[in-house]
C-alpha cells in the first residue's frame, strides 16, 4: 500500500543517515487512498487525484512538523510502499479520511519518491507558518495561506536524497 509520510528537512536527514522512517513512539503517521478518501470523492474520482488529496494531507502534516520544530521552511513528503497490513485508519483524526498509522519503521527500500518545496516557496512558507494558528482556529483567509496550493511539491527520486540535503 503506497503511503505517504510528513517529515521536514530534518527528518528527511535522519532517513538518509539512518536508512529508515522510524517514530520515536510507535506507529507512524501517514496518508494513503483508504476506503473513506474514495467515498468522500464519489464514484468519478480517479487514483491520481486520490493519490494527490493524500499528498497534500501530508503536506500539511509537514507544515505542521516545521511549526513543531521550528525547521527549515520547506515541505518534505516521502511515498513508500508498505505491507497493508501494518496500515490502519488513525483513530485520532475523525476528520481527514487519508489519515492513517503504520504500525513498523519505514526502510530506505520502500521508499518511492521524496516531494520537497522549491527553494523559491520558502517565503510563503514562512508566511505559511505565521498563519497557521488563525488557519486552526478556522479562519478562511488564513486557510487559503496555508494550503499552499500554488506550491507544487517537487518530485525526487530516493536516490536524489544526498543532493536535497546539499
Amino acid at each position: 500500500m503506497r503511503v505517504y509520510l510528513p517529515l521536514t528537512v530534518a527528518g528527511l536527514g535522519d532517513l538518509h543517515r539512518s536508512g529508515r522512517i522510524a517514530a520515536s513512539t510507535a506507529p507512524l503517521r501517514a496518508h494513503a487512498v483508504t476506503p473513506a478518501l474514495r467515498a468522500s470523492f464519489g464514484p468519478g474520482a480517479d487514483d491520481e487525484e486520490l493519490e494527490y488529496a493524500a499528498l497534500m494531507a501530508a503536506a500539511y502534516d509537514s507544515l505542521l512538523a516545521i511549526a513543531a520544530t521550528s525547521g527549515e521552511p520547506r515541505r518534505v513528503v516521502v511515498a513508500a510502499d508498505v505491507d497493508g497490513a501494518q496500515v490502519a485508519p488513525d483513530p485520532s483524526a475523525d476528520d481527514d479520511p487519508t489519515a492513517v498509522v503504520v504500525g513498523a519503521e519505514v526502510g530506505i527500500s520502500q521508499c518511492r519518491s521524496v516531494h520537497v518545496d522549491d527553494a523559491d516557496a520558502e517565503g510563503e512558507i514562512v508566511l505559511a507558518l505565521s498563519r497557521l494558528p488563525q488557519a486552526q482556529a478556522g479562519d478562511g483567509q488564513a486557510l487559503a495561506a496555508v494550503s499552499l496550493v500554488e506550491h507544487e511539491l517537487m518530485w525526487f527520486a530516493t536516490q536524489e536524497i544526498p543532493d536535497l540535503l546539499g
